[in-house]
C-alpha cells in the first residue's frame, strides 16, 4: 500500500476529474481494489494501468461503457497494451489497406476528449495513426483542421481552454513533422517549393501541413516559417531559384502584399521559371491578389505543386 495513490492523486495523474473516477467505479466497476486502514480508496499501479487503458479507449471514440467492458475482459495480470508500431517510413497502405488497432480509427470526438484531458501522448498517437492511415491531406482536412477550428471557436465563445488549443496545436505540429519522405525519394538537385508566411503571420500550421504533404510525396521543399521578413523571402527566392513559391497569410495586412511583390520581382529576375502562389484567408482582406494563382485548400495546393 505504500505506493498506492489517493483518488485526487490518481485523477491528476490521469488527467481526469476525481468525480469521473468515482463515476467509473460506481457504473462500471473499474476502481480501486484496496482501501487504507481507515477505509479510504487507494489506487494501486494496476488500478491506474486499467484506468489509463480506459482513458485511451474513450479517447479513441468508444463509449465509456464499451471501453469498460474491454478493460474488464483483459486478464487481471495481463501486460499493459503496447501501441501499434509505426511504419519505418510512414508510407503504409491508405484507407482499406491498414487495419486500425483496437478502438477503431481516430475520431474527432476521441481526439478532442484526449486534448481536453491534456493527454498529449494520446493526442499525438491518434493524430499519427490518422496521418499514416489516411495520408496528410485527408487527415488534415478531415480531422486536424476541424479540431483546431472547433477549439478556437470554443475559446472565442467562452474565453476558456486556451491551454487545450495550444496543446492541440503543438501535437498537430509534432505529428506533421514526423511524416517522412518515401524511402526511394531522391531530391538531390531538385528545385524546391519555397513556403513562407507573411511578416505579420504567426499562424503557420497550414504551412507545416503543406510541407508534410510535399514530403510525403518525396517533393523537395524549403520552409521559412512564421513571420518571415520580406527581405528574407526575396533573398531565398533569388538564392534557391525554386520552381514555386507559396506565401501564406491568415491575418492579411500590408506586409503580406510587400512580401508578394518582393517574391514576384525576384521570380521575374530568375533565369528559371518560378511560379508564385498565395494561400490563406488573409489574402481576401487585401486589395489585390497579385500572385500567379491562389491555392484555396491543402488538396488544391498539393494537386498544383505535384508535377506528377
Amino acid at each position: 500500500m505504500a505506493d498506492a495513490l489517493t483518488p485526487g492523486a490518481a485523477a491528476r495523474l490521469l488527467g481526469v476529474a476525481p468525480a469521473t473516477l468515482r463515476s467509473w467505479d460506481r457504473r462500471y466497476g473499474i476502481g480501486p481494489r484496496e482501501r487504507s486502514p481507515g477505509g479510504h480508496r487507494r489506487y494501486t499501479r494496476q488500478d491506474v494501468e486499467r484506468l489509463r487503458e480506459l482513458c485511451r479507449l474513450v479517447g479513441e471514440g468508444l463509449a465509456p461503457a464499451v471501453a469498460a467492458e474491454r478493460v474488464l475482459a483483459r486478464p487481471a495480470a495481463g501486460p499493459p497494451r503496447v501501441p501499434a508500431p509505426r511504419s519505418e517510413h510512414g508510407t503504409g497502405p491508405r484507407p482499406g489497406g491498414e487495419t486500425p488497432p483496437v478502438g477503431g480509427a481516430p475520431t474527432l470526438q476521441g481526439v478532442a476528449r484526449a486534448a481536453m484531458r491534456l493527454d498529449a501522448d494520446l493526442v499525438e498517437e491518434l493524430l499519427g495513426r490518422a496521418l499514416r492511415a489516411e495520408g496528410v491531406v485527408a487527415a488534415w482536412e478531415g480531422l486536424a483542421m476541424p479540431l483546431l477550428y472547433g477549439m478556437g471557436r470554443r475559446w472565442a465563445d467562452t474565453r476558456r481552454y486556451v491551454e487545450v488549443e495550444h496543446l492541440l496545436s503543438w501535437c498537430v505540429s509534432s505529428a506533421l513533422r514526423r511524416i517522412p519522405a518515401p524511402p526511394a525519394a531522391d531530391r538531390s538537385g531538385a528545385r524546391p517549393v519555397l513556403l513562407a508566411c507573411g511578416p505579420e503571420e504567426m499562424h503557420s500550421l497550414p504551412v507545416e501541413a503543406l510541407a508534410a504533404a510535399l514530403r510525403e510525396r518525396g517533393l523537395a521543399h524549403l520552409v521559412l516559417g512564421a513571420c518571415t521578413p520580406v527581405d528574407a523571402t526575396e533573398r531565398a527566392v533569388r538564392r534557391t531559384a525554386p520552381r514555386a513559391v507559396v506565401l501564406w497569410s491568415h491575418v492579411g495586412g500590408p506586409g503580406g502584399m510587400a512580401a508578394l511583390r518582393a517574391a514576384v520581382g525576384a521570380a521575374v529576375d530568375s533565369p528559371q521559371a518560378v511560379r508564385v502562389y498565395t494561400a490563406g484567408d488573409g489574402w481576401r482582406s487585401l486589395t489585390a491578389r497579385a500572385g500567379r494563382g491562389h491555392l484555396g485548400s491543402l488538396a488544391e495546393a498539393v494537386r498544383t505543386l505535384d508535377p506528377g
